[in-house]
């Protein structure tokens, strides 16, 4: 479901700021590895970007569980969500994205990881129409995610990188990307993601 949200040039601004401001605020350093990082990322991700008397755009990020037997991450194929609450010209709309990830560019990745990776993405393909790839590259010591459409890194097709910044500004603003169901949204608000499965499961026996 699209929607025609028009952002002036000063939110649009606010947003791509707020997200490098998120990006820079992670020291590699003391964030190594992907776990670690991915959860320090999305804890300064959450919050609000731009609120003013034309409209607010709020992020919320959810870390999805991966360390005990069965979690989350093992059958959702995902290690993150990100919802956007967004009003605008009177319009408001919640929509939210999962994805997956990698610390690392798409040709860097081992053959081993990259079968595991398109295993992940038809996994995320079966609880929502465009799982997203991020992949993270590190440039003189500091880090820059890329987001990358699941759905053509699994096809072997080429894919548009977009910066996380630009991504959220051109694509979740107006608003291309995220699924809107609020069954999925309301879902993916918690770590273990336990609603989704029940809601992958009730659609895959409607069928």
């Amino acid at each position: 479901m699209r929607h025609a949200f028009s952002f002036p040039p000063h939110i649009r601004e606010a947003v791509r700021s707020y997200v490098r401001n998120a990006i820079t605020g992670v020291n590699p350093a003391r964030f190594q590895q992907e776990p670690a990082y991915t959860a320090a990322l999305l804890g300064r991700l959450e919050g609000t970007a731009y609120e003013g008397s034309d409209g607010y755009v709020r992020f919320t990020t959810t870390n999805v569980n991966s360390l005990a037997p069965g979690a989350a991450e093992s059958w959702s194929g995902s290690d993150l969500a990100i919802t956007a609450e967004i009003q605008g010209d009177g319009v408001r709309i919640r929509k939210a994205i999962i994805g997956q990830v990698k610390l690392s560019t798409l040709p860097e990745l081992a053959a081993s990881e990259r079968s595991r990776l398109i295993e992940q993405i038809r996994d995320r393909k079966a609880l929502t129409r465009a799982p997203k790839v991020i992949l993270v590259e590190e440039i003189g010591g500091r880090r820059e995610p890329r987001v990358a459409s699941g759905l053509r890194i699994a096809e072997g097709s080429q894919t548009q990188m977009l910066s996380l910044p630009d991504y959220f500004v051109r694509r979740i603003l107006p608003t291309l990307d995220g699924d809107t169901r609020e069954d999925f949204v309301n879902a993916v608000q918690e770590s273990s993601l336990k609603q989704l499965r029940v809601l992958a499961r009730v659609r895959s026996e409607n069928r």
